[in-house]
């Protein structure tokens, strides 16, 4: 049971804020236990990284903000992905780099009215990542 300072702060403390604290904890529970599964040290990990172990180790204790690009080098180094942003379908990439809108329940459409499809092409926005 918490005590009522406890749950008084835990309340004022604004969303962004617990949000960040649980992603960051989980980010640096999770590489924690990829070191342990692999059997690496910290050290280790900072030589695969290019970085100094106390660098590595300021990313461990939470005492960095990390950012993507080291997470991407990380998720590289430890051949698994830590961080996952779920896509939304609601565009989706053809060949040829164009998007296209769907819907997940197509709406009646008037038989008075003629639609155009809008086509994005990597001339307009330029090339697509994979």
């Amino acid at each position: 049971m918490r005590s009522k300072i406890a749950q008084r702060i835990l309340d004022e403390t604004p969303a962004e804020v617990r949000i960040f604290v649980r992603k960051r904890t989980d980010f640096i529970v999770r590489v924690h236990q990829l070191l342990k599964e692999k059997g690496w040290t910290q050290k280790e990990l900072a030589e695969k990284l290019g970085k100094t172990p106390s660098e590595v180790s300021k990313i461990l204790t939470g005492d960095h903000n990390i950012t993507f690009k080291t997470a991407a080098k990380l998720e590289a180094v430890l051949s698994t992905e830590i961080v996952h942003i779920t896509k939304r379908d609601s565009f989706h990439v053809q060949m040829g780099g164009s998007l296209k809108a769907r819907t997940a329940k197509p709406e009646p459409v008037s038989t008075k009215i003629a639609f155009q499809e809008a086509k994005i092409t990597t001339e307009t926005i330029g090339p697509l990542a994979a």
